[in-house]
């Protein structure tokens, strides 16, 4: 296991206590633009603080990057999480992290359609394996039934 790994399995493991959290705040409280907005400032602040003392800031390079960060900041960050939060208060948090899977193949089709990204053979076959993933973990328990 090399430490990459380790940083994926710490990030799936915050992202399934994210999933819980909102399921269970968006019920109890009902607030989801004031979630979004306040996940938002925080996400916000933790990257600006943690910019400032690792990266080197250029306000040409910021420019020259600026429809990437438009798109990454407000569809991304914000459209799409306070769309998840909408979408938690009608929904389990065990498929809603199974649907949130999906972000990935959206994210990919959404940069080469708004970013003229590239997506090579590789991409598109595990786009393919992920959304067929979803689907089949969403029929099959139905099928079972029938």
């Amino acid at each position: 296991m090399r430490f990459g790994d380790s940083l994926v399995i710490m990030c799936a493991f915050f992202w399934a206590l994210h999933i819980i959290f909102i399921g269970k705040f968006i019920k109890i409280f009902d607030i989801p633009l004031f979630f979004g907005a306040l996940q938002a400032l925080v996400v916000a602040s933790f990257s600006f603080l943690f910019g400032f003392f690792f990266e080197d800031i250029s306000f040409a390079n910021i420019l020259n990057e600026s429809v990437s960060i438009i798109y990454a900041g407000i569809l991304s960050g914000g459209i799409a999480f306070t769309l998840q939060i909408y979408a938690q208060k009608n929904i389990a948090p065990s498929p809603s992290a199974i649907i949130f899977s999906l972000e990935s193949v959206f994210a990919a089709i959404a940069a080469w359609i708004i970013l003229n990204q590239y997506l090579d053979i590789n991409n598109i076959i595990g786009c393919t394996f992920i959304l067929a993933g979803v689907i089949f973990s969403q029929i099959l328990p139905e099928a079972k039934k029938n």
